[in-house]
């Protein structure tokens, strides 16, 4: 049976194993915790660098998106004055063609930029560009600073439309003149199908490039 003595020092080799069995634990316990505020704090600082990312981020993309509106507008801005300046260049234009190719000398109507309500549907309503009536004719002008084929198609269909928006041509002759600064061969071309007059830029101003043309497919 052991003595007192070697179960004392027993005890004590076993205290001291379990003393140093302590530290080491605790030791790497205080290391895991160190490890653990080291990523917690490499997590913090990430959260914080992808919020300023995204701050940033979310700057610019109203600041692009602001320019882009900027832009879309003053490029309407800008279609809008080029579309004019077409119809002011047109429009000084119409009298004279009226009077020296269609014989209209005693105009009875005329008008630019006319907004009009049509006579069976008052909800339906039409800008019409230029309209220069007399002596039973009447000279309906469209007017685009560049020429589209869909234009073109839509201006064929406005004409069938006149009368329901001014009843008081029914029974006047249509003439019909699509105007823009400049027409291509194929343009013309389609106008001159469609039994409407071309009008572009010419040695006078404007000049109607179809005149022969449309004039024989009228008769």
């Amino acid at each position: 049976m052991a003595t007192v003595e070697e179960r004392v020092n027993s005890l004590e080799t076993k205290f001291a194993g379990f003393t140093e069995w302590a530290r080491q634990n605790s030791a790497e316990h205080h290391e895991s915790i160190e490890e653990m505020k080291l990523t917690t704090e490499e997590i913090r600082r990430t959260t914080e660098e992808i919020k300023r990312t995204n701050d940033e981020m979310s700057r610019r993309t109203d600041a692009l998106e602001r320019e882009a509106r900027q832009h879309t507008l003053e490029w309407a801005q800008l279609a809008e004055r080029f579309g004019r300046f077409a119809e002011d260049i047109v429009a000084p234009n119409i009298p004279r063609l009226a009077r020296e190719v269609f014989g209209i000398t005693e105009p009875e109507f005329t008008a630019q930029r006319i907004e009009k309500r049509q006579a069976k549907d008052p909800s339906r309503w039409r800008e019409f560009d230029l309209i220069h009536a007399g002596q039973g004719k009447v000279i309906l002008v469209e007017t685009k600073a560049t020429a589209r084929v869909k234009y073109i198609d839509d201006f064929a269909e406005v004409i069938k439309e006149l009368p329901d928006y001014f009843p008081e041509f029914k029974g006047h002759t249509v003439i019909p003149i699509f105007a823009s600064l400049a027409l291509s061969v194929d343009f013309v071309r389609r106008l001159s199908r469609l039994k409407i007059y071309g009008l572009a830029l010419g040695e006078r101003t404007m000049e109607l490039v179809n005149l022969a043309e449309v004039s024989a497919r009228r008769r």
